[in-house]
């Protein structure tokens, strides 16, 4: 069922794909938008939630926000699990906001996030989408937080993008998390029409991805927000996808879904493709990152081969990884684990003697 607001159009529709198992988080979620409801944002904003096909209780934790939401919650329920993709399209097809804020449940707003995106919209006529900084933190360490390695984040501080290669360039890595996303509704709609399921299937695990490549090449308008506006909740469930207990495919997965698409948009030899895979390097398959993979539990002589042969596969184009990365892909994991076994051992005698 819809349930939809009759009052005038809102200028930002915060739109939450939801599934099974997301209840508590999404309660929390929606708390940290109500939260920031005043006189003056809340005629500027709806809040739009599909459910895709939950069994727990998302139904009860929606009514309960509706008397503080207000007027303004849209809702929409499949009563199957559709995937991912359908969810996320049709969330944005419910709102009728200019911008859609595309919030996982799993995530929550930071104080005083929706003003600052309203005043940064009202500011910046005519943005085709807004990147927003955020804050990770650990659900079983609530008292550490931190932000993303500086190294994926844009060179200079917050800042208006007016070309097409510079926005990929800056922000490809972090256009992969939609909870930092915010989009023109228009231009996103006109983008799916023209990609069609095939164009938007190509994403893999990020279907958002090919349309926002398709936004950014016909409007090239993006406004990177260097305030961190969005709180990453770490240790909530395991990854949304069939490898979440297994790092390595996980990264090979993820990888080749991001490469695959960065190649089709910008073409594998392209500037801006080897600038945001050398990103993803710096910070994921450098040599400590590889030798942390081949440390997980269950890792084998198998998992080893599968990430050297990936792992080439995505970044031979890149000098610093024969150098810096292959080596380590080389070494077997049970001497990586030998190694750090006796650097270990190595620290505590240290630590004994000098006390």
């Amino acid at each position: 069922m819809d349930h939809a607001s009759t009052d005038s159009q809102p200028r930002l529709s915060i739109c939450i794909p939801t599934h099974d198992g997301r209840a508590e988080v999404l309660d929390r979620a929606l708390t940290s938008v109500a939260a920031q409801l005043t006189d003056d944002t809340r005629p500027r904003v709806e809040v739009c939630i599909s459910d895709n096909g939950s069994r727990d209780t998302t139904p009860a934790v929606i009514a309960d926000h509706r008397p503080a939401l207000g007027p303004r919650l849209v809702e929409h329920r499949y009563e199957d699990n559709q995937g991912f993709t359908t969810n996320l399209l049709k969330v944005v097809e419910l709102a009728t906001g200019d911008y859609c804020w595309l919030l996982g449940s799993d995530d929550e707003i930071a104080h005083g996030a929706i003003s600052a995106v309203l005043d940064v919209l009202d500011r910046h006529a005519d943005l085709c989408g807004v990147t927003v900084n955020r804050l990770n933190v650990n659900d079983l360490q609530p008292e550490i937080v931190w932000g993303d390695d500086p190294r994926v984040l844009p060179p200079a501080g917050t800042a208006l993008l007016t070309s097409a290669p510079q926005i990929f360039a800056e922000l490809a890595m972090l256009q992969d998390y939609i909870s930092t996303q915010i989009v023109d509704r228009e231009g996103w709609l006109a983008a799916a029409r023209r990609l069609g399921p095939a164009g938007i299937d190509a994403g893999g695990v990020f279907p958002h991805i090919p349309i926002l490549g398709e936004m950014i090449r016909r409007a090239p308008r993006w406004w990177w927000h260097a305030e961190p506006l969005i709180v990453h909740r770490l240790g909530v469930e395991a990854l949304d996808t069939p490898y979440g207990r297994d790092l390595v495919d996980y990264t090979l997965k993820v990888t080749d879904d991001r490469s695959r698409i960065w190649a089709v948009m910008f073409g594998k030899r392209s500037v801006v493709y080897k600038t945001v895979m050398r990103r993803i390097w710096r910070v994921q398959v450098h040599a400590l990152a590889v030798a942390h993979l081949k440390l997980q539990p269950g890792q084998t002589v198998r998992s080893d081969g599968r990430l050297l042969i990936g792992l080439v596969r995505f970044y031979w184009i890149l000098p610093e990884f024969w150098l810096r990365t292959f080596p380590v892909l080389l070494v077997p994991h049970q001497a990586i684990r030998l190694a750090g076994q006796a650097v270990v051992r190595v620290r505590r005698l240290r630590a004994a003697l000098s006390g």
